[in-house]
């Protein structure tokens, strides 16, 4: 790339800010950086411009560096992080039109990350950029001081369980005597209620509140938790150094970071295709862009929002919402008098004039998440016009080529799957139920089995994991399916499966339900 692209390329860049703003846009300056494929793929590695070393991000970088070196493809257009002040790569080698869509593209994420009050959340949880150039630098001297083993394993321990976090992230859990004096406050005036009742001959309801706060004074947690990281800062009975403390504080600061982000994706990158997609249309008619750039840009947008059969296309699925969106409310096509109407004609020419698209899409960039937006939008109608499906693999016979197939295209079915996905987003739900199990200091945890069994490998490495973090016996609760010779569950089974630091052991509960 040389003098005279990057000329243009900053001179776009304010027809791009221009438009955007017009478009009702939240502009800030973005810090654009020209980097090479490498620098890129490391990015990807790391999952920022710089962050502290790990096996796991080394191997990630090997694989990211031999598909793109020996298919050509395999990193982003583009790489952007919600930072203060946010932050884009742009690759050295692209053709200069891509990287004008990658800056009209990267706009669209800067709004959606400054106005959506998640992706807020995100950033004022941390300063991605600041914290992660400084873990590089604290991580480096402790691996050189502790010895690479320790290094690791304290690292390895807290990835282990670092997606455990709770369910709101925006109201982080309290801290366990502030929240078992609340529940102790609220019994006590039930107590007193009851007490003052003369009529209240039964005592039943008073011992067991009597024992609830008994149990409430020993009990840690009080109620359920779902932060493991946080909880083991908190209470782990084992002496950790104060250098791991800072390990295991990092990775789940930055593991809550893409948590946000994460329920985020299908709206984030649908509203930044929408931006780029609208941006690009106004450069070419104002004449930014030639004729023979806008077909090579149409054709790098194809490519970024064609259907795949292997995964759900964030790019694809989120574009067509939020073009379904102005579709609809421009023509009042989402009250009652529309949706319980039967009449196929009646829904093709339906149009109240409203012309409330616009409102409605900033409105969903700013307030949803993607399990939201999947709640309420993706009904059946949506999902047949999206041409959403479930894919499978199937062999042909005569040739032995693996084909993908649709296996479900059933729109309730689906949308159930989708509303499943988006709400654990493959995460097992995990509670700490006890944390001074048998009054042991033992850690007890539960399965909130939903019909889908553990990984028994990965169950068993993050119980060795834990038990490193904890320094006592840990137990996990969990169900094991009983099967008939296909292979269809006939039963359930209760499992507490534990790990002292020497042997794994399985208390298996014989009853099936």
């Amino acid at each position: 790339m040389n003098k005279d692209h990057i000329k243009r390329l900053n001179d776009i860049e304010t027809e791009i800010r221009r438009i955007a703003g017009e478009m009702g846009l939240t502009i800030t300056d973005v810090d654009f950086e020209i980097v090479s494929s490498r620098k890129m793929i490391e990015s990807m590695a790391y999952k920022f411009s710089s962050n502290f070393s790990h096996w796991s991000y080394g191997r990630d970088y090997d694989k990211h560096k031999t598909i793109y070196e020996h298919h050509g493809a395999g990193i982003p257009y583009e790489t952007v992080w919600n930072s203060d002040p946010p932050k884009a790569f742009l690759v050295e080698t692209n053709p200069v039109i891509l990287n004008i869509l990658v800056m009209a593209h990267v706009y669209g994420h800067v709004d959606f990350n400054l106005e959506n009050k998640y992706m807020r959340g995100a950033a004022d949880y941390m300063d991605l950029a600041r914290e992660a150039r400084s873990a590089e630098k604290r991580f480096r001297a402790y691996e050189r001081k502790y010895g690479l083993d320790a290094y690791e394993q304290t690292i390895d321990s807290a990835f282990s369980v670092c997606w455990h976090l709770p369910p709101d992230l925006l109201n982080e859990e309290e801290e366990d005597d502030i929240l078992r004096q609340r529940l102790i406050d609220l019994k006590t005036e039930r107590i007193k209620s009851l007490q003052r009742r003369e009529f209240h001959k039964d005592k039943s309801e008073l011992e067991s509140l009597k024992k609830e706060i008994s149990d409430l004074h020993r009990k840690t947690p009080p109620i359920p938790r779902y932060d493991i990281l946080k909880y083991i800062l908190e209470q782990s009975p084992k002496p950790l150094q104060k250098w791991q403390k800072d390990v295991i504080a990092t990775i789940r600061e930055q593991s809550m970071f893409f948590e946000f982000q994460k329920r985020c994706k299908l709206l984030n990158e649908g509203w930044a295709t929408y931006v780029h997609q609208h941006i690009m249309r106004r450069l070419y008619q104002e004449g930014h862009i030639t004729p023979e750039e806008h077909r090579e840009y149409s054709s790098f947008h194809s490519k970024v929002t064609s259907e795949s059969t292997k995964t759900l296309n964030w790019y694809n699925v989120g574009l067509k919402l939020y073009e379904d969106l102005v579709y609809r409310w421009d023509r009042g096509m989402h009250g009652r008098e529309f949706r319980e109407s039967r009449d196929p004609d009646k829904w093709v020419t339906f149009d109240r004039k409203e012309h409330r698209g616009i409102e409605k899409i900033f409105e969903v960039r700013k307030n949803y998440t993607d399990r939201m937006a999947i709640e309420e939008f993706f009904d059946e109608a949506f999902i047949r016009d999206a041409r959403i499906y479930l894919w499978g693999e199937e062999v042909d016979p005569h040739t032995g080529e693996v084909k993908q197939v649709i296996a479900e295209d059933n729109p309730a079915r689906i949308r159930r799957v989708l509303k499943s996905f988006f709400s654990l987003y493959g995460t097992p739900v995990i509670t700490i139920e006890d944390g001074n199990y048998l009054d042991n200091r033992e850690l007890y945890l539960k399965h909130e089995f939903t019909g889908q069994e553990l990984n028994p490998r990965l169950e068993s490495g993050a119980l060795e994991n834990l038990h490193y973090l904890w320094g006592r016996p840990v137990h996990l609760e969990t169900v094991v399916l009983d099967r008939d010779e296909s292979g269809r569950p006939t039963g359930a089974r209760k499992l507490v499966h534990s790990f002292d630091g020497r042997s794994h052991t399985y208390d298996d509960d014989d009853e099936s339900g």
